[in-house]
């Protein structure tokens, strides 16, 4: 990535088409809605015995 600065602040930047790529994927996925019928059945045993503020491993 190339940062594009004006007075020392960050006013753009370019980035590689597999930066761009990868940027894009995430964009997308921050977007991504499920619904708990749609999760498989290890997820939902994950979450029913995840605790607040504990670390996942």
């Amino acid at each position: 990535m190339i940062s594009v600065t004006s007075h020392g602040r960050v006013v753009g930047a370019y980035l590689s088409a597999s930066e761009l790529a990868h940027y894009e994927t995430l964009k997308r996925k921050e977007r991504e809605i499920l619904t708990v019928g749609e999760l498989d059945e290890e997820t939902l045993s994950a979450i029913r015995v995840a605790e607040y503020g504990s670390i996942a491993r």
